[in-house]
């Protein structure tokens, strides 16, 4: 899983795209746009709005296996 934190411009880049596409394809939830992280305006950015709940609702749930 991957949840990804630039800004709107970097997330215009071309390689952008191809490089979340990359990784989805590998099997990768990235957790961008709607159902993640949006890209904000360049010095815009709230460290207090990251969507850590978010990252945390998509791990897996290990406290029910067995250790060992």
């Amino acid at each position: 899983m991957a949840l990804p934190h630039w800004n709107a411009a970097q997330d215009r880049h071309p390689a952008t795209a191809g490089s979340i596409a990359t990784l989805r394809r590998a099997g990768v939830a990235v957790l961008h746009g709607e159902a993640g992280f949006i890209p904000h305006e360049p010095r815009q950015g709230d460290v207090d709005a990251y969507p850590w709940h978010t990252a945390l609702a998509e791990l897996p749930n290990t406290t029910s296996r067995p250790h060992g």
